[in-house]
């Protein structure tokens, strides 16, 4: 290994290529990263003594066996700084070429592109696949149109703008000066790793100064790494990403670091957050060879599709397992997660039936709703997950399933029937308005209507409402303080309507006559009411209970 400080500009000069790998995150740099890098060297430009300026370090190691062409190397670390300097560099061309300052252009020019030699081997930087057909435009001057949502587009124009402002004296800035400055002050670490060298491990322990990697980022370099880097297209690596892991973070985006959290408790390990990589890491380095990584790459990439179903019901094509899904987003119930890829993934391995992924699904549903409804503390949840994903058997899951539920005790029982129905009947549920919601949705739906509602925008309402009018007290009787206390919030006195607005603290009687053409079950059941209190509201809530033992059943 060698290092030494150099001017970075210096990395440009000579016949030479550097090659930003694949595991390295694209260009990431934002206005704040550029803003300050040119407030830096403005100091130096408008300085009479330019003193150096430290921008870090840039890590290299040589690839090997390359026969032919302008030397190679891998840029390990240092690749934000490099493509920065190269899109200034690309900007600065331009603004010498609109004050004709050929030859501070053509500098520039020698410094971007090895002008003897052809592709492959023409750029001196080469980014990775997401950067590299901008960039090349951009190199080029070639036209931008289709790139100008890209990052390297963003930062040449920002670079173009301060460019084409003025200096502490209102003098419009001198290319040729700024080249100086560059040239003279700019400055980095050089490390340069020789071939014996692991440039993964050295990418691992490097202390980053730039954009901190997530762990997806970590995830993505060490896979990565396990394939052999080729210079040419369609090289192992290249396929890899491109086949395998890129379709993962394109669908997934932000989400692929919760998917690989997720993805590695599967099998029944805690993974916080902050330990995905060491996770994922343990689980890869057991594998031998590419050909064992490429395999397990193939099995993730399936999960992660699957996963993304997870987040977005609407594309799963079975309409059954599409309504569950939502369910479970919509009761935030996502601690499932891990083993539902297990389950999930069984099915589309067609190791078992529809059926038995369907019941899986209504039961943990059944299972998390008994807890909500209940009052049982949700902390235990990820505990009781880890522990089912690591029992789960091959053969007929979803009965082993349900005995492992109902087994729990304490903290990570599933309430009985005669617990659920009595806290239907008397837990205040409005206060905790998502499953209040889902679960009069879920009971209106229960009806099996032949021409079901929209209940998308059905609103919750009291019937007994939360501020009593004068007409009201006096129907409830004196006792009106306490009933009201005790039973406005409950499950017996919450229906479904489109008319919330309208109906707000009306008497019990109008509350009807508007309700008269309601096509919600929960509130035509009203319309046969005489009265409304404390012994309507209670029989109510014995009613609703009945069905929600069918629909959160655990049998």
């Amino acid at each position: 290994m060698e290092a030494a400080p150099v001017n970075i500009v210096q990395y440009f000069d000579g016949s030479k290529q550097g090659l930003i790998p694949l595991f390295q995150r694209p260009y990431s740099w934002e206005q704040k990263d550029w803003s300050t890098l040119w407030d830096d060297l403005m100091a130096q430009y408008e300085a009479e003594d330019r003193a150096s300026h430290f921008m870090g370090a840039v890590v290299t190691v040589p690839i090997k066996s390359v026969p032919v062409g302008v030397t190679k190397h891998l840029v390990i670390d240092g690749q934000q700084r490099l493509t920065t300097l190269a899109l200034l560099l690309m900007a600065l061309r331009q603004k010498a070429q609109s004050l004709g300052d050929d030859s501070t252009a053509g500098i520039i020019g020698d410094l971007l592109v090895n002008r003897h030699y052809k592709a492959p081997d023409d750029l001196k930087l080469v980014p990775t696949q997401v950067d590299r057909l901008a960039y090349n435009a951009l190199v080029y001057q070639k036209e931008l149109l289709d790139f100008e949502e890209s990052r390297v587009v963003q930062a040449f124009r920002f670079f173009c703008k301060r460019l084409d402002s003025v200096d502490v004296e209102d003098k419009p800035i001198q290319a040729s000066t700024v080249l100086q400055a560059i040239q003279q002050s700019l400055q980095v670490v050089m490390i340069n790793l020789g071939e014996a060298d692991d440039p993964y491990l050295i990418f691992e322990s490097l202390n980053h100064k730039g954009k901190p990697l997530n762990q997806a980022d970590l995830v993505r370099n060490y896979v990565l790494m396990r394939f052999q880097h080729s210079t040419s297209s369609g090289g192992e690596q290249e396929a890899a990403y491109e086949e395998l892991w890129r379709p993962m973070e394109t669908r997934l985006g932000s989400a692929m670091t919760d998917f690989l959290r997720h993805y590695t408790m599967r099998g029944g390990r805690n993974v916080r957050k902050g330990d995905i990589y060491s996770a994922s890491k343990t689980e890869l380095e057991k594998l031998k060879d590419s050909a064992a990584v490429t395999t397990s790459l193939q099995e993730m990439k399936k999960s992660a599709l699957a996963y993304d179903k997870f987040l977005r019901p609407s594309e799963e094509s079975n309409g059954r397992i599409a309504s569950r899904l939502q369910g479970i987003q919509e009761l935030d119930s996502t601690v499932f997660y891990p083993l539902l890829l297990r389950l999930y993934r069984s099915y589309e391995r067609e190791e078992i039936p529809l059926d038995e992924v369907l019941r899986g699904l209504d039961l943990l549903e059944a299972f998390y709703v008994r807890r909500l409804v209940c009052g049982v503390p949700t902390n235990a949840l990820n505990k009781i997950t880890l522990e089912l994903c690591l029992n789960l058997p091959e053969d007929n899951p979803s009965t082993w399933l349900a005995d492992r539920l109902r087994q729990g005790s304490g903290s990570r029982r599933c309430p009985g029937d005669q617990e659920f129905a009595n806290a239907l009947v008397t837990q205040q549920i409005y206060p905790r308005r998502k499953i209040a919601r889902y679960m009069l949705i879920a009971l209106e739906e229960a009806h099996e209507h032949k021409e079901p509602v929209d209940t998308a925008t059905a609103t919750m309402e009291h019937v007994m409402p939360q501020t009593l009018t004068e007409q009201w007290r006096t129907a409830l009787g004196n006792d009106f303080a306490e009933i009201h206390e005790q039973w406005l919030d409950t499950l017996g006195n919450l229906t479904l309507t489109g008319y919330n607005s309208e109906l707000g603290n009306t008497t019990f009687e109008e509350k009807k006559s508007k309700l008269q053409n309601t096509h919600f079950e929960l509130s035509r059941s009203l319309l046969t009411e005489e009265a409304w209190g404390p012994t309507q509201i209670e029989a109510r809530g014995h009613r609703l209970s009945e069905l929600a033992l069918k629909r959160w059943s655990l049998s």
